[in-house]
């Protein structure tokens, strides 16, 4: 929902070079974004020092991002609607809800789901079927938005609809030939697009 990858990828790549491991933004988001062990295979033996090292780095401008384009014109339409919103991360809760609140999301919000909350983060399907079961959704009048492959497997597994959000501008972060081949059912550019899904 947010603009977090300018954000997050610089930050892996400062903590990776503190440990003299040189990463490009292709190999973080493969290896790395939405998944814990990532810094283990690639070479960091203490992961609990390496996240509170990368917290410390990113979590005042998590909690100051902006929200991409279309987003909460999007939101409040679907609130509007009836709809019910649930925000499913694989991060730890207070790296997100800054965000939230300054954006003004919170109160748009009905679910927010974190690490913490769940035993499996995506790809396992937990945290999606978990905000539909407090949400009292049904997997099939539901929708799963993500950036990534990781977020696009958890709909699927959980039965969802998926659809991807790739801007031109994430090209610097992940390859486009295969995050568009992720078999999401929709693919946007600007959360916009999704009034025609809903």
């Amino acid at each position: 929902m947010a603009d977090t990858l300018p954000i997050l990828f610089s930050g892996f790549k400062k903590i990776f070079a503190n440990y003299d491991i040189q990463v490009t933004n292709k190999v973080i988001g493969k290896e790395v974004i939405g998944d814990w062990g990532g810094p283990e295979r690639l070479g960091i033996s203490d992961s609990e020092k390496f996240f509170a090292e990368l917290e410390t780095e990113v979590l005042d401008k998590l909690n100051t991002v902006k929200l991409n384009q279309g987003v909460f014109e999007l939101l409040s339409q679907i609130k509007q609607n009836g709809g019910k919103i649930g925000v499913v991360t694989a991060s730890r809760k207070r790296w997100v809800k800054g965000s939230l609140r300054k954006n003004g999301l919170r109160e748009l919000v009905d679910v927010f789901l974190g690490k913490e909350d769940v035993e499996y983060v995506k790809p396992d399907p937990e945290g999606v079927l978990k905000a539909l079961e407090i949400m009292r959704g049904k997997p099939e009048e539901a929708i799963m938005i993500g950036d990534n492959e990781k977020d696009i497997m958890a709909g699927r597994r959980a039965g969802v609809d998926t659809g991807i959000y790739f801007p031109s501008r994430y090209e610097e972060y992940y390859v486009r030939d295969k995050q568009l081949c992720l078999g999401a059912n929709y693919v946007i550019q600007d959360f916009g697009e999704m009034e025609k899904f809903l």
